[in-house]
């Protein structure tokens, strides 16, 4: 699996989109030890961007000890997890779900 996906998400996490390389592989490590949720979610997710590349398109910035998350970063990871919550809740509803429990707003 790639670990690019993660990446993204972890740095847009972070204040100003900033972390050390250290930082970075200290949450990576304790999301993917703790339990298979997160690597599921990262996998189904990326599966929508095969072909991610965080340096070659300029989704992250290199700075001396630190990477950033770029503006387009921010935009493919957005547009990846609205697509993921799409399809999600359509899942849900063609599962007989309805449309209210489906998106978690029943009874509300």
């Amino acid at each position: 699996m790639s670990f690019q996906l993660p990446i993204l998400k972890i740095l847009a996490g972070q204040p100003g989109g900033r972390a050390s390389l250290e930082l970075v592989k200290q949450h990576l490590a304790i999301f993917y030890t703790s339990g298979p949720e997160w690597p599921a979610r990262m996998k189904r997710i990326a599966s929508r961007e095969p072909n991610l590349d965080i340096f070659g398109q300029r989704l992250i910035e290199r700075e001396e000890g630190y990477w950033i998350i770029t503006a387009h970063g921010r935009k493919i990871l957005e547009r990846l997890e609205v697509l993921d919550a799409a399809e999600k809740l359509n899942e849900s509803v063609t599962k007989g779900q309805p449309q209210g429990q489906a998106e978690g707003t029943a009874g509300r």
